[in-house]
Parts: structure tokens; C-alpha cells; sequence
């Protein structure tokens, strides 16, 4: 085929995929769910999204935080599970995303494109339709910004490892408030840019929590990787310096409010997710917490309006965790480091393994198996022996890392138009495509 013949295909493609974005409320959704509920009575979409989060995080998450979360009380009007499977079955986050925010399933690793002939395509996300109708765009991560549930809504590409990519055409859609982690290169086309207000610390965020309403994009893109961890905020010193996810989810929304069209915003609660790679109950939790605050932050903000839908959903599973009337939470409540945090240390040889495990874990009658099995393991080992103390269990052990699962996860929605998430299972990209009706308002 020439040159030409591709190029004129190629435009054939988009145009077909504009005509099934555009058609979307009127076809059949994937999972059997009505589209009749009413999706256009509003203007302002807040969407949170768990990584790597099921059922069974958000209930160690709510036994940590002594027996409920705030997330529990919100009265949902559409509550309901979400098959998380990519083209390729078990999805990763890039895949996953995709699906959430463009309505359409693709390959992991792909980020908003899907496959065509003989290329991929790049297809709508529900932020461009937003911006597209002239509304203000959010998107927040305790991760890297540029990292693969952020990037879906803001980039194109099929390698989410392309964080320069990424990160350039974020900076091309004029985003009103970016915040998240940064990786050096990788995230420095999203600094310095013209007219951008940027903020490092809690001290340069306080400003935006009074409401005022501020007339440029706010970014703060926090180096070197992700935010620092909740479980390790105090070790690391910055309790009070760096912002939390609550804190700049409180900052975004007090600056969007100022966009009479209304605005789009994502926020993500990625580092569940990292926590569910570590196989670490202790940072899940805390993560989950910090999650169910901003979620709080978000409703408080909704409450009493009638012009703002509220989703919370988790992209996929990480880790196999099971938790159970027999696990040990006192056990868990006593964690105050994450096990990267302690096999950082014992790597490094600033502690040994029992000081450390009795420093951070309160475990003092460390046996010599257990030793043994952090010796041969790794973090991975200390994971192994908190899961036996704290009674948990997981789909990995030994020195493999969790893995993300085909288990169905949560989907909660609140507002104008929820109703039509109150299915017990739904396909990802049915949330996507409900999204871009609304983003469409």
C-alpha cells in the first residue's frame, strides 16, 4: 500500500472511531447497563480512581480505620463491580485507564489507543472532550504524574515506558492543575512553562485552600518519583512540607471552581497500588486512608450541588489479598514503615534485620526462620513474614511481587445521573463511555 493510501485509511479510522465516540449514547452499553439515566444535568466531574484496589483493600483500608471509612456514608446512587480486562485479559494500568477514560478496551501498554489497520489509533479521552467544550481539566497522582492512569487522559502513545512523550503532550492541552511525583528527565517538558504557577511544598499550597478563585494553571510536580509514602512520611520528614492527595485534591478543586463551563478532574490513589506489588498490608492501608480523604474532600465539596457527578472506581486488583475475620489489624496497626522503607535499611546496613523488623514492625521475637527467610527473600521475605503474623494471605509468595489479578472491583457513583452505574458487573469501558457523555454537557 503507498504512502497515500495509508494516510487516507488512517483517516478513515478516526473518522470511524469519532462516529462510535459520538454514537456511544445511544448504543448498547458493554454489561447490560441502561444508558437512559440522564448524564447531561451537570458540568463538573470528579472521578477517583484506587489503583490496584479491591474489595478486600478498601476492607483492610476500613479495619485500620476502625471498622469504616468516610467513602461508606456517602449515600451512592449507583454501586456496583467492574470487569477490569484488557484485549490482552489480566490488564495492567496503562490498559486499564484507557478503558476508564476513552470507553474503549486496548492492549497493555497503551495509553488512549486502540488497534486499527494497519496502525493503532489514538482515541478521545473524556478530559479532551471536556476541554473541548470549553471546561477547566484536573488531573492529580501520588505517583508519577506522568505515570500510566494520569498519562491515559492526557497522551497518546503504545508504550507507557515513553514518560517524555507523555509528559510533552500533556503540556500541549493547557491542564488547569497538575499535580503529582516527577521523574527528572521524564517529566521536564511540564516545567517551566508560560503562565504556569507552580508550588513544591504545603507552605506554597496553603493559598488555594480559601477559595480565591486564581486565573492560572497550578501545577506542582514533586521530584524525584513518586510522593513520599504515607506509612514513611515520617521518616522521611516531610509530615507537613509535602502536600497529601487530600491537600492538593482541596487546592485543585478551589481553583477549578472558578470555570463557569465547569471542569473534568481525575484523582488518583496510585500508590494502593505499589503497596499491592509489595505484597505489604501495613502500606495499603495507609494508602487506602489517605484515598478515602480525598474522596471526603471531593463529596464535601459536591455536597448540596446539583451540577457535579462523583465516581469512585478502581482500575484492577493488585496482589490477591485476602483478608478475613481471623487477620490480625493490631498486628498491622503496629507497621509504621512500608517494607521498601525497611529492606532499604537492612540493604543498606544501617540496621539489622531484628532491629528493624522490632523498629518498624513490633515484632521483638523475630525467629530465626523468619530471619531466614528475609535473608533469602528480600522485601519480599519481610512480606512473607507479616502476612503469617498479621494473617493475611496473597497470590504470591517467596520472592515473586503481587501481581495484578482478574478480580471484580468496586464502582460508586454519586449525582445527576449515577443511577446508571448500579449494575452488579459492568465492563470497564462502559465507564469510559459514560464519561464522555457527560464530559459532552
Amino acid at each position: 500500500m503507498g504512502k497515500t493510501s495509508r494516510i487516507a485509511l488512517a483517516i478513515l479510522l478516526v473518522v470511524a472511531v469519532v462516529a462510535v465516540l459520538g454514537g456511544a449514547a445511544s448504543a448498547a452499553p458493554p454489561g447490560g447497563a441502561s444508558a437512559s439515566s440522564n448524564l447531561t444535568e451537570f458540568k463538573n466531574i470528579i472521578v477517583f480512581i484506587s489503583d490496584g484496589t479491591g474489595a478486600e483493600q478498601l476492607e483492610l483500608g476500613r479495619q485500620l480505620n476502625g471498622g469504616s471509612l468516610f467513602l461508606d456514608s456517602i449515600p451512592w446512587a449507583g454501586q456496583g463491580t467492574l470487569d477490569t480486562s484488557s484485549l490482552d485479559g489480566v490488564t495492567d494500568s496503562a490498559a486499564a485507564a484507557t478503558a476508564l477514560a476513552t470507553g474503549f478496551e486496548t492492549h497493555n501498554g497503551w495509553l488512549s489507543m486502540i488497534p486499527g489497520t494497519p496502525d493503532p489509533v489514538s482515541v478521545e479521552t473524556a478530559l479532551e472532550r471536556a476541554e473541548s467544550n470549553h471546561k477547566s481539566s484536573g488531573l492529580i497522582t501520588d505517583v508519577e504524574i506522568d505515570d500510566a492512569t494520569p498519562a491515559a487522559w492526557a497522551s497518546h502513545v503504545t508504550d507507557r515506558g515513553l514518560g517524555e512523550i507523555i509528559s510533552t503532550q500533556m503540556a500541549q492541552h493547557g491542564i488547569e492543575t497538575l499535580f503529582g511525583g516527577g521523574d527528572g528527565s521524564d517529566t521536564a517538558p511540564l516545567l517551566a512553562l508560560p503562565g504556569v504557577t507552580y508550588v513544591q511544598t504545603l507552605s506554597d499550597l496553603q493559598p488555594y485552600f480559601n477559595g480565591t478563585p486564581w486565573p492560572s494553571p497550578l501545577y506542582g510536580i514533586i521530584g524525584p518519583r513518586a510522593l513520599v509514602y504515607n506509612l514513611d512520611r515520617e521518616e522521611e520528614g516531610v509530615v507537613g512540607k509535602q502536600p497529601t492527595l487530600p491537600q492538593f485534591t482541596d487546592a485543585a478543586l478551589h481553583v477549578l471552581q472558578s470555570d463557569g463551563d465547569g471542569f473534568l478532574l481525575m484523582v488518583e490513589g496510585g500508590a494502593i497500588d505499589w503497596g499491592g506489588h509489595a505484597r505489604d498490608p501495613g502500606w495499603i492501608g495507609a494508602e487506602v486512608r489517605e484515598f478515602d480523604q480525598a474522596v471526603k474532600v471531593g463529596y464535601q465539596w459536591a455536597a448540596g450541588r446539583t451540577d457535579t457527578l462523583l465516581l469512585v472506581v478502581s482500575d484492577h486488583e493488585t496482589g490477591g489479598l485476602d483478608v478475613s475475620a481471623k487477620t490480625n489489624y493490631a498486628a498491622i496497626r503496629k507497621q509504621t514503615a512500608t517494607t521498601e522503607w525497611m529492606w532499604g535499611l537492612i540493604k543498606a546496613k544501617k540496621m539489622t534485620i531484628k532491629q528493624t523488623l522490632a523498629t518498624y514492625a513490633g515484632i521483638t521475637d523475630l525467629t530465626s526462620a523468619e530471619q531466614s527467610t528475609i535473608t533469602k527473600y528480600g522485601e519480599m521475605g519481610i512480606s512473607d513474614v507479616l502476612a503469617a503474623r498479621d494473617k493475611v494471605t496473597w497470590g504470591w509468595k517467596g520472592k515473586d511481587e503481587g501481581d495484578h489479578t482478574l478480580t471484580p472491583v468496586p464502582v460508586r457513583a454519586w449525582g445527576p445521573g449515577a443511577s446508571v452505574f448500579n449494575v452488579t458487573q459492568i465492563d470497564n469501558e462502559f465507564v469510559g463511555q459514560q464519561l464522555l457523555l457527560a464530559a459532552g454537557n
